[in-house]
């Protein structure tokens, strides 16, 4: 038997390593009974040099692989932002389409009268200017037609008229205790409709009318937006100043889907023509 010397396990004498803790066994000495007999014509076996030989490394056993997280992590932001970007789009589509469809009810092209303007015109001066209590029924027609008579804006430069937005005319719709201001304004074929809400009301020494919400096309403005959105009716309000001038002195206005009814107390002074 051989006995490590480093762990101290006796081994077979056959092992030249031993089976505990890899250590190199000593070689038996010549004195060693348990050593081999050395036969003649055998090659006689070195001595041991007294250095151990280092144990042979432990083998961890492998774990199996996790996942991989990032690449999990990476598809799913992918996944998040490419619905994000979708509902993105789809919802600037959608907003698109509200704008260029037209509102319901829009009342047909009257046409140019510059007799049936200045007619109306010319009655509401009188009416201001009474000393008698009054009243006025004008019909919707009536007051689109004096519109796209009144306001007529100048074609733009030949160049820039093919890409920029180009006016068609003005109109209002009326509706009951309130109507809305209409601008038609036709960009590469498509009629684009801003429509602004207006709701009158006695104040004052009369009439004033006060902007309530706003519209392009049938897409609905943020009511925050109305002041912004008020500059677009700029050159059409600047156009009847005049007429807007005689009606403030109104002292009450009634408003149905068919025509508008205005009142004077008659205490007015006689206008100049």
């Amino acid at each position: 038997m051989r006995t490590c010397q480093h762990c101290g396990v006796n081994n077979d004498d056959t092992r030249v390593f031993c089976g505990n803790c890899g250590t190199r066994l000593p070689e038996p000495g010549p004195s060693d009974p348990t050593g081999p007999a050395v036969q003649p014509g055998s090659v006689p076996s070195l001595p041991a040099t007294g250095i151990a030989a280092p144990p042979l490394p432990r083998i961890p056993a492998r774990k199996p692989k996790k996942p991989a997280v990032a690449h999990e992590r990476g598809a799913t932001g992918f996944l998040v932002s490419s619905l994000f970007w979708m509902a993105v789009v789809s919802a600037t589509l959608a907003c698109v389409i509200q704008m260029v469809r037209p509102p319901d009810d829009i009342p047909d092209v009257v046409g140019i009268d510059t007799a049936a303007a200045q007619e109306t015109f010319t009655t509401l001066r009188d009416l201001v200017g009474s000393t008698k209590p009054v009243s006025w029924t004008v019909n919707g027609k009536a007051i689109n037609q004096f519109l796209e008579t009144t306001i007529q804006m100048k074609p733009g430069d030949a160049g820039l008229s093919a890409i920029s937005a180009r006016f068609q005319r003005a109109f209002v719709r009326l509706r009951s205790g309130s109507f809305a201001l209409y601008i038609d304004q036709k960009f590469l074929d498509t009629h684009l409709y801003f429509g602004l809400e207006l709701e009158p009301g006695v104040a004052g020494s009369g009439l004033e009318v006060t902007p309530t919400g706003g519209a392009i096309g049938r897409l609905p403005i943020h009511p925050a937006l109305t002041p912004v959105f008020l500059r677009l009716f700029g050159p059409t309000i600047t156009g009847l100043a005049q007429p807007l001038e005689l009606l403030k002195t109104a002292k009450s206005v009634t408003i149905t889907p068919n025509d508008a009814t205005l009142q004077w107390p008659g205490t007015g002074k006689p206008t100049q023509p």
